[in-house]
């Protein structure tokens, strides 16, 4: 008679004993804590919405600094010459952002409404990085925010 027809079904079958096996293995050998992986996790993201949320507030306060210290005369050049200085002093802040540096080199576009008489100063390509034990985060956003001659109105991430 011809066997050859169950070589391949012993083969399956052995196979398959050596996946289940590798598996067992795997189980078995997986020492880790899920706990502590979860307690990393989330005290990467709870440190990241932190520096987000501080990041937003240090721009604001930045960009108020700005709005203070220039003239009603040329008001678009000397704010601009002014978030630049005050974004250069903040530059070597020791947080891996590039926020900052987009500012002191001019990389954003400032529009003004005139129906409205309000300035949108919008910094694309934003971007942070977070870092906890072995894990990081990156989060990349566009920043915008809506200013007047004398005080800030909205400042949001998108």
């Amino acid at each position: 008679m011809n066997r050859r027809g169950h070589l391949g079904t012993l083969l399956l079958v052995f196979g398959a004993f050596i996946l289940v096996g590798y598996a067992l293995h795997a189980m078995l050998s997986f020492g880790g804590d899920i706990s502590k992986i979860k307690a990393e996790l989330r005290a990467l993201s709870g440190k990241s919405v932190a520096v987000h949320k501080d990041v937003l507030i240090n721009i604001e306060k930045m960009v108020f600094k700005a709005i203070a210290s220039s003239t009603s005369v040329d008001f678009e050049k000397t704010f601009n010459e002014s978030i630049k200085k005050l974004a250069e002093e903040k530059r070597a802040s020791g947080l891996n952002m590039n926020v900052y540096a987009k500012l002191a080199l001019g990389n954003y576009s400032l529009t003004f409404d005139s129906v409205t008489a309000k300035y949108t100063l919008v910094v694309n390509n934003v971007f942070e990085q977070t870092a906890v034990e072995n894990n990081n985060v990156r989060y990349l956003y566009n920043l915008e925010i809506l200013f007047d001659k004398s005080h800030v109105i909205s400042v949001k991430s998108f």
